[in-house]
């Protein structure tokens, strides 16, 4: 149960603060190349690329590096160190998020500010929530409406959605009256919100549902791709996951079937390669269709600077290579 724990808040560090930023691992002046989170006895450290310890096990929790800081928990506060394991933020957090374009969350007596990587605070902390900057704003949650702020903490859009995405492509994805549009970075509105579903822009391109079908729009808010799937998601290194017969695929940006529906779930390509999951285990394909680690995994997360994390059962997991070899397990 200890190392499902484990497993389950990296799982989660990973997907909720990793996958928005891929390749955000720091390549440090140590030369060690980019360093990963461990756990061990309770304890969590960091290893390298080989699997060696690092940092030692030291700290209650950890989280990858971002900007040249890691996000580290000691007496149930969160601080940051960087690359040589040396403290540089006191912790002092509740919570705290990744490092993105200078700037990282915290939470301090229930609210969330930002602070640059001194752990100065820029904005204080009186948003109810709130996304890591990017392409210079970060949406924020206040009195119950979402808006956003620029990096001197000054509200530049008023709050006045009912959800607000991180832009991307140089629009961000809003929610009102639960129907989705995007605006742009002024705060006027680029396409206002009519869709039932829809997602960010990512790569030229934001996936919609429009009359019943999954389309793709460009960055005028043309039509640039239809689609006759049961569901599509965004694009990712040229690739997106699409649904047919319950069963997902991936597609390229001219519309071509490059991975046949044929898995119970798939995720985004990174460097690469994707996760799969057949007959309830996940394995990772490649943008030709070919299986390159078979499916044997309890969970599975996308690579990222060349290690991918893999659970094994009875809250076993373990660091992987591109090839499937263990690069460091949580057991002997």
């Amino acid at each position: 149960m200890r190392h499902l724990a484990a497993l389950t808040v990296l799982v989660s560090a990973f997907i909720i603060l990793a996958c928005a930023s891929p390749g955000s691992r720091y390549d440090g002046e140590t030369g060690k190349g980019p360093l990963f989170p461990v756990e061990k006895d309770f304890n969590w450290g960091f290893i390298d690329r080989k699997g060696d310890l690092v940092i030692p096990y030291k700290y209650e929790g950890a989280v990858d590096f971002s900007e040249d800081r890691a996000l580290v928990k000691v007496d149930g506060k969160w601080g940051y160190i960087n690359e040589f394991g040396i403290m540089v933020i006191t912790p002092g957090f509740e919570e705290a998020q990744k490092f993105s374009e200078g700037f990282a969350q915290v939470k301090i007596d229930g609210r969330y500010g930002y602070i640059d990587k001194v752990g100065k605070v820029v904005s204080e902390p009186r948003f109810e929530k709130s996304e890591p900057f990017s392409e210079g704003l970060a949406g924020v949650k206040i009195d119950g409406r979402w808006g956003y702020i620029n990096k001197d903490g000054k509200m530049v859009i008023t709050p006045r959605y009912d959800r607000a995405f991180s832009f991307s492509d140089g629009y961000a994805l809003v929610v009102v009256d639960g129907k989705g549009g995007y605006i742009k970075k002024n705060g006027k509105v680029f396409i206002k919100p009519k869709y039932e579903w829809a997602e960010g822009y990512s790569e030229g391109l934001a996936c919609v549902l429009r009359d019943g079908k999954y389309v793709y729009l460009d960055k005028y808010g043309e039509v640039k791709l239809k689609t006759d799937f049961e569901g599509a998601r965004h694009f990712k290194e040229g690739a997106a996951v699409v649904t047919r017969n319950g069963k997902q695929g991936f597609i390229n940006k001219t519309g071509l079937v490059i991975v046949q529906p044929e898995y119970e779930e798939a995720g985004d390509f990174s460097e690469g390669l994707a996760t799969i999951r057949q007959n309830g285990k996940w394995g990772f394909v490649n943008k030709r269709g070919e299986v390159v680690i078979a499916p044997r995994y309890q969970t599975a997360v996308s690579f990222s600077e060349g290690l991918a994390i893999v659970e094994l059962g009875n809250g076993n997991w373990a660091y992987i290579d591109k090839k499937g070899k263990f690069v460091w397990k949580s057991f002997e």
